[in-house]
């Protein structure tokens, strides 16, 4: 009896109960304790079958989590080639398209970055452990929160390129295909009719530039009338994608030179503004001014007060 009580309790001990202890205990008692101890051992399988479910479900959400975070890279990619292709066309409009390009690459980084994680996460399988799935949902939230940001930054830009380069200040600011124009015409102030009615008839030849149109202005005034704004729109009709519209203002002499400064620019940003609003997205337009000028009429002030319309074609 002994040596199978000890028996008895070496197998007991395996499974983690206390021992059956002399032969003194009742026999009730001892049945009282089996049952206990089964009931211990039913409990101990129920929960270790709940152990193994949860951890099936928690395998199932980071495969899960897995998959999302492989289709959100694969969006970001999409939209990586999307604002590269945006970022072609922003640096027509200007230098400032630099910024543009360092955000994508930031961008590009963090997509790299989590790619080369997700691949690293799949070559271990269902081996990963609770640390590093826990870093690979916190580089997943960090890159989808840059994402959102890179997004608002572009928008951001967009807008602002479009303000800052639809006007130039200087020649500087001007986009390359009007530079030669712009030199050219400034450097007819002050020569005579003659020489600026052949100077005009050689741009056409030597930079394929025309003046589309002439708007007049009243004195003191940058304000299109409907005509002006109706010969504008059909401007758009006329013009190619690629070809640049470029809008010169100019005053009279009347009045000082800062202001009349200032009038020149404010029609040639309210000419080109309009164009802005109705052109299609594959022409382009920039206004710039020439100040105050008399080579249109010395005799009679307000023939200075207009704006050139120029088509400057794409080469």
């Amino acid at each position: 009896v002994d040596a199978r009580r000890a028996e008895l309790n070496r197998q007991r001990a395996t499974m983690g109960l206390g021992p059956v202890e002399g032969g003194s205990e009742a026999i009730g008692d001892i049945a009282k304790r089996l049952k206990d101890d089964a009931d211990s051992l039913v409990a101990l399988s129920v929960r270790f079958q709940q152990m193994l479910t949860e951890k099936d479900n928690e395998l199932t959400a980071r495969n899960a989590e897995l998959l999302r975070s492989e289709t959100t890279r694969k969006a970001l990619s999409a939209e990586s080639s999307r604002l590269q292709s945006e970022l072609q066309r922003a640096l027509i409009n200007g230098s400032d398209a630099d910024l543009l390009r360092r955000d994508l690459a930031d961008l590009k980084s963090q997509r790299d970055a989590l790619s080369a994680e997700l691949s690293e996460l799949r070559k271990k399988g269902s081996g990963v452990s609770s640390d590093e799935y826990a870093a690979l949902k916190r580089r997943f939230d960090e890159t989808l929160r840059a994402k959102e940001f890179f997004e608002a930054r572009v928008k951001e830009l967009e807008g602002d390129l479009s303000k800052a380069k639809l006007f130039a200040s200087s020649e500087s600011e001007l986009l390359p295909a009007a530079v030669a124009l712009f030199r050219d015409l400034r450097a007819l102030e002050g020569r005579s009719d003659s020489d600026i009615t052949t100077s005009y008839s050689g741009l056409g030849v030597e930079l394929g530039a025309n003046v589309l149109h002439t708007l007049n202005f009243a004195t003191g005034s940058s304000t299109l009338s409907p005509t002006d704004e109706e010969v504008i729109a059909k401007l758009v009709n006329d013009l190619p994608d690629g070809d640049l519209l470029f809008v010169i203002g100019y005053a009279s002499e009347t009045g000082n030179v800062d202001s009349n400064q200032q009038l020149s620019s404010d029609r040639a940003t309210a000419a080109a503004t309009y164009y802005s609003g109705v052109k299609r997205p594959g022409q382009l337009v920039q206004a710039v001014y020439l100040g105050q000028t008399d080579r249109f009429s010395s005799r009679i002030p307000e023939r200075n007060q207009i704006v050139e319309i120029w088509r400057i074609r794409k080469k």
